[in-house]
């Protein structure tokens, strides 16, 4: 059996695959790879020879005997000063592409996989790694401060009260404002925690579609070794109507493509259900976790409370409600950590049992009915979260909450 030498070398980063044939001094980079509903899969290419530099940037039909020799007729009139057989490297590199690109991700024996008892963060509790997060509220209550927030604990490695990351390298994906914009809450941010470096967080102004530049962010988070994507916000980054299926399927599954962790940022839609920001149920079904976000603030003061909903998780458990306070001084940003029992704001969000507890806490022993009046809460439930959770201590028909 004789084994062929490969005439070329091919390195493929994040859906780009770029050719060398060396003894042919030719370049040909390949991207942009669609399968049409025909079946007919096309790809964007750029030809480049030495000496000669730029040959040819073209859409081809992997697919099309035609349009091979086509290319290939135009490369050798432009790319004349050393002898190529351009029909074998035209040939060589749609015939690598496509089994490369059907091959897809191999099959793996679940008995091989060593998974971890306990499922992975990014930045623990909040980001699972290698899965999609979902935070969503109404406009103007700090959604972007909160993900600049986890953009900078991953970026720089730092634990913040319970919140732990994983350090690794970050990219923001900016659909709503401007690099200065985000630079400066990063920056704030970074100097409310003390932090004198500067930050390594990529930043990228967006405009097109997630699922338009698929290939181009590939290969972005695979030659900067990206963990963790920032997108703000869902709606322009959808493309379409977000309240559609197939703006959301084809959204999520470009999250996936890129196989890192992601938090996409999103605001609440008119037509939104309780624990989503648009209509559609892939909004909820897609993301592994969701946060609903809420926002207390007095007129004119210089402190924002934004509460921190846990409504949705596929692994692990639902985490505590938490509040954080933004503190804005000029250039620094200070970030405290807080219970939703402290902002009065949020009492409403709170489970029923914690609002139970709080309020025996302050009004000291009830009665079950006079606690449901309280509350404006059934009095079966007040009843019988009383008679099972050991936190309740019972004396006289009276109830307050165990010492």
């Amino acid at each position: 059996m004789t084994t062929m030498q490969r005439p070329y070398d091919l390195m493929v980063v994040g859906g780009v695959y770029r050719f060398h044939w060396q003894a042919a001094q030719v370049h040909i980079t390949v991207d942009r790879i669609r399968e049409s509903s025909r079946q007919a899969p096309t790809a964007e290419i750029r030809v480049n020879a030495y000496p000669e530099g730029h040959i040819h940037l073209t859409t081809l039909n992997l697919l099309s005997t035609r349009t091979r020799s086509e290319v290939a007729r135009y490369c050798a009139e432009r790319g004349t000063t050393i002898p190529r057989d351009w029909a074998a490297i035209i040939e060589e590199m749609c015939v690598a592409v496509l089994d490369r690109w059907r091959q897809g991700e191999p099959v793996v024996r679940l008995g091989d996989v060593n998974p971890p008892l306990a499922p992975d963060y990014r930045l623990a509790p909040i980001l699972l790694d290698k899965e999609p997060c979902l935070i969503f509220g109404e406009g103007g209550i700090g959604k972007s401060y909160l993900a600049a927030l986890c953009g900078v604990l991953v970026d720089q490695g730092i634990s913040f009260g319970r919140l732990e990351p994983i350090r690794g390298r970050v990219l923001y994906l900016d659909y709503e404002t401007g690099a200065n914009v985000t630079a400066r809450r990063v920056n704030a941010i970074q100097a409310g925690f003390g932090m004198d470096g500067d930050s390594n967080i990529y930043y990228r102004h967006c405009w097109q579609p997630l699922a338009t530049e698929s290939n181009e962010l590939q290969r972005i988070v695979a030659e900067n070794e990206i963990e963790l994507v920032i997108v703000d916000s869902a709606g322009p980054a959808c493309g379409g109507e977000p309240e559609a299926a197939s703006a959301a399927i084809a959204y999520f599954t470009e999250l996936r493509a890129l196989n890192v962790t992601s938090l996409t940022v999103a605001h609440r839609s008119k037509g939104a259900g309780a624990n989503s920001p648009f209509g559609s149920v892939y909004w909820v079904n897609y993301p592994r976790s969701i946060y609903e976000l809420k926002k207390a603030q007095d007129q004119g003061d210089n402190v924002i409370h934004v509460g921190m909903i846990h409504t949705k998780v596929n692994e692990g458990i639902l985490q505590k409600s938490v509040s954080y306070k933004f503190g804005f001084t000029e250039g620094l940003v200070r970030v405290v950590m807080e219970t939703l029992e402290e902002v009065p704001e949020f009492f409403d969000d709170l489970p029923l049992v914690e609002r139970m507890i709080s309020t025996l806490r302050s009004d000291g022993p009830s009665s079950s009915r006079e606690l449901a009046e309280s509350l404006g809460a059934n009095p079966r439930s007040i009843q019988t979260l009383l008679s099972k959770d050991r936190r309740f201590a019972n004396r006289n028909n009276m109830w307050s909450v165990a010492r």
